[in-house]
């Protein structure tokens, strides 16, 4: 079957404005009311979707998005644009329940979409639409999610795609929609920024608009769909959902309420919106009692997915929660973050920050008497973890590099190089001392904040880099610390051939930088001189000098990398380089300083002696 209006020509379905209740017809809308540009929303004829349901293949046939087509707008199915999408798991997590308080909890997966996120069930129904509607190129606004998962479709399609993204958007996001095909644009600005160029481009290259539109809604309501088949055909009594723009928990609260009103369930579930503390526009706007939402100018949360500061669908969201008799409440980066290794340590569901959320909200509204601990919880899980790697590995270990002894490894062992990563981002920014301690007193502090019990050796060297961060008048954190404590442990034991004693640059602003160095090279004191394009690029190359005026330059630099560790222009920094001798041997060595050039030049140092040594051997 191709078509399914009605026989009497009629669609079985309406948008219509939110706002002002306005019917708006397709031809002049299909995102906002050309009225009084509100959201729109579909309204269905339900008398003739209940006619023509087939609840025996509904109550049967395998979960997925595709089977709910009697429950979307799209009139003809053979334009229907799929990946397959949806038929996520639903996951009954017990390791998480006892360690929650919770006698019966479940993670939604949503992970598990052919690109790793939610939105491809919306996406499904809105290029599906596009397709229909004949579209030359499509355009979209996104924090990442969005760009990969049209430029998905929009590649099956054979549709044009241009999207467009704030700048810094996560690599990973970024790297999907390329791959598929996306003209893609980054944005010096917030997403509310992003958003309305988009729109403006949609306008003036006559590009259909791609986005949290009425569309995409009738997608991912699917998500109530499944969630209510996977529990046997009963509601849950709570669904925890993140909220960033309000498109997807107005959805699923669409959804259930549909599968409610056509008798195919005898009851709702309260829905509990929650947003990060840096990003909280709808959870403002409910705890206000209001029917509006007020703008975040510049959000600030780890959660890219929903940097949304000015939601369009913030008063469906708000609807929704109210009508369902739930709740909205914020937490913290660094509680989601937790939440994030709780529930891939005790479930091996590895989610992005914003999938996270969730599982940070469970201890308060268990405490807060919001969630009963004997109800069925379910928690949407939006988006796979390899959406957004960067930001677990804040609370991750860097990885340890050892040589090939099994010595290496008992250092490893012994000295949890595995575990300090994690214990330094609890508490980060606490400042831990502002003078150089004793050495004693150090080691003491290592072993109180990340368990760890120094050797004499490594208490020395780390007190040695703790004297060069106070020296420098940085105010010492634990989060610098756990930079230096890494460093340390993974560096060559012992001083090694190569050693600098002192470095001098100079840099102006049109010309090379000249740098000198003083080192001491098998005990003998060398000075040498370097320029570069800039004043790390110079100090290395005056080292290089060095070693090469004793014959001993048997390596190149391969790669460089810096890492700033927090906001500020006093933040600490920890480079990491990869070298290479002419036997194709490969070392990664770090450093760590309030300084670049310092933090160079230890990583530089460390590589040097590694390679050396094991050209010695």
């Amino acid at each position: 079957m191709s078509s399914r209006s009605k026989k009497t020509g009629s669609r079985f379905y309406e948008l219509y404005c939110i706002g002002c209740g306005r019917r708006v017809r397709e031809d002049e809308s299909t995102t906002r009311c050309p009225t009084c540009r509100s959201p729109l929303d579909v309204r269905y004829d339900y008398d003739y979707i209940r006619s023509r349901l087939n609840r025996y293949s509904l109550r049967n046939s395998p979960i997925k998005a595709m089977k709910y087509l009697d429950f979307s707008p799209i009139e003809n199915l053979n334009l229907v644009i799929s990946l397959d999408e949806g038929g996520t798991p639903l996951y009954r997590c017990r390791k998480l329940e006892e360690a929650a308080g919770y006698s019966r909890l479940y993670i939604k997966n949503e992970g598990a979409n052919p690109t790793g996120v939610f939105k491809d069930r919306g996406t499904m129904v809105e290029l599906s639409k596009m397709k229909e509607r004949g579209a030359k190129a499509v355009c979209v606004a996104s924090t990442g999610n969005m760009a990969a998962s049209v430029a998905a479709y929009a590649s099956i399609a054979m549709i044009p795609c241009y999207v467009l993204v704030p700048e810094g958007t996560a690599i990973g996001k970024m790297a999907q929609a390329l791959s598929y095909g996306a003209r893609l644009l980054q944005v010096r600005g917030t997403y509310n920024d992003v958003f309305r160029l988009t729109e403006e481009m949609s306008e003036r290259y006559h590009f259909t608009l791609a986005g949290d539109y009425a569309f995409r809604a009738e997608g991912q309501k699917t998500q109530a769909f499944e969630i209510i088949e996977q529990l046997d055909w009963r509601v849950p009594a709570v669904v925890i959902v993140p909220m960033g723009f309000g498109t997807n928990i107005a959805a699923i609260w669409k959804g259930f309420k549909e599968f409610y009103d056509l008798g195919l369930t005898d009851r709702l579930p309260r829905l509990i919106g929650v947003q990060p503390e840096g990003c909280n526009p709808i959870v403002s706007g409910f705890n206000r009692g209001e029917e509006k939402i007020i703008p975040v100018e510049r959000p600030n949360t780890i959660c890219s997915a929903l940097a949304a500061g000015d939601p369009l669908d913030g008063v469906k969201a708000l609807r929704a929660i109210r009508e369902s008799g739930g709740c909205a409440l914020t937490v913290s980066d660094t509680e989601i973050l937790e939440a994030q290794q709780q529930l891939a340590r005790l479930e091996s569901i590895f989610v992005e920050p914003a999938g996270a959320l969730p599982i940070a909200a469970l201890r308060q509204l268990l405490t807060t008497a919001r969630v009963r601990a004997d109800e069925v919880v379910v928690c949407l899980a939006t988006g796979n973890g390899l959406k957004d790697p960067r930001s677990a590995l804040r609370v991750l270990p860097s990885p340890a590099a050892i040589e090939p002894s099994i010595q290496e490894v008992d250092k490893f062992l012994k000295l949890k190089l595995y575990e300090i990563r994690a214990a330094g981002a609890k508490n980060g920014d606490r400042n831990l001392f502002t003078e150089v301690p004793s050495k004693g007193a150090l080691s003491d502090l290592v072993n109180k904040e990340f368990g760890i019990h120094l050797t004499s050796e490594y208490a020395q060297r780390v007190l040695r880099l703790v004297e060069d961060f106070v020296n420098k008048g940085k105010q010492v954190t634990k989060a610098d610390l756990q930079y230096i404590l890494e460093t340390t442990l993974k560096s060559a034991s012992g001083e090694g051939v190569l050693k600098v004693e002192d470095f001098q640059v100079t840099t102006t602003l049109h010309g090379h930088a000249q740098a000198k160095v003083w080192v001491r090279f098998e005990g003998e004191q060398l000075e040498s001189s370097g320029s570069g394009v800039g004043p790390v690029d110079a100090v290395i190359n005056a080292l290089k000098a060095a070693a090469n005026s004793r014959g001993r330059l048997f390596f190149e630099l391969i790669d460089y990398q810096v890492e700033i560790n927090s906001p500020g222009t006093d933040a600490s920094v920890e480079t990491t380089l990869v070298l290479k001798d002419a036997q194709d041997n490969r070392i990664v060595t770090t450093g760590t300083s309030p300084d670049i050039i310092v933090a160079s030049v230890q990583a530089f140092v460390d590589g040097y002696n590694l390679l050396w040594s094991r050209q010695q051997s």
